[in-house]
């Protein structure tokens, strides 16, 4: 597996093809793989960017995830690295990143809610989010990519996001920066309470 991934990721935007259509060359050899261990190894060494284009480019990997197993991912991420002496473009935390923002589900709620998950690395996914709040909104670029051609489309999404909420762990997480900014600091305040 790692190997497939180094070479997936070496490649990676070198030639014109990106995308689903980069990305489909790997399917065969990576569907015999666990998604939770694809996704930790490549959140935890490379870049944000390309492990959201991964993402974006791979539904058949994860679109049928529940909502349990998107907990064990954020699980097997944990303990997390303290965000503020990392790059903005780290992927340590893309799976929350992921899901609130192109899912559109409220993961950090999801994460907060774990009493497994340590209050370190509550406080941690907070500083995480309010560093670079507006990157957890979807923009207009965003959407356009959210093609079914170029990345997964907007309806798949869409799907997932209703099955997400539909099992009651998920809300929607359709927020404006503001709304997020307020958001961000009550759950500040509850964390460093607890």
């Amino acid at each position: 597996m790692i190997e497939t991934l180094q070479t997936m990721y070496d490649g990676y935007g070198f030639d014109e093809v990106v995308g689903i259509s980069y990305f489909n060359k790997f399917m065969d050899e990576l569907r015999d793989y666990r998604f939770s261990e694809i996704f930790a190894f490549q959140a935890k060494r490379y870049p944000l960017r390309y492990v959201f284009d991964f993402l974006l480019s791979s539904p058949s990997l994860w679109v049928h995830l529940s909502d349990v197993e998107w907990i064990e991912i954020m699980n097997s991420m944990n303990p997390r690295p303290y965000p503020l002496k990392l790059s903005l473009d780290n992927g340590y935390f893309a799976d929350i990143h992921f899901l609130a923002k192109y899912i559109r589900v409220n993961s950090i709620e999801v994460f907060f809610r774990q009493p497994s998950f340590s209050d370190l690395d509550k406080n941690y996914v907070i500083q995480y989010c309010q560093r670079d709040v507006y990157s957890l909104l979807l923009d207009e670029i965003d959407l356009e990519d959210l093609d079914g051609d170029y990345f997964v489309s907007k309806q798949e999404i869409r799907s997932v996001q209703s099955r997400l909420t539909s099992g009651g762990i998920f809300s929607n997480f359709d927020v404006t920066e503001d709304e997020l900014i307020s958001y961000l600091k009550e759950e500040s305040w509850s964390i460093t309470l607890n």
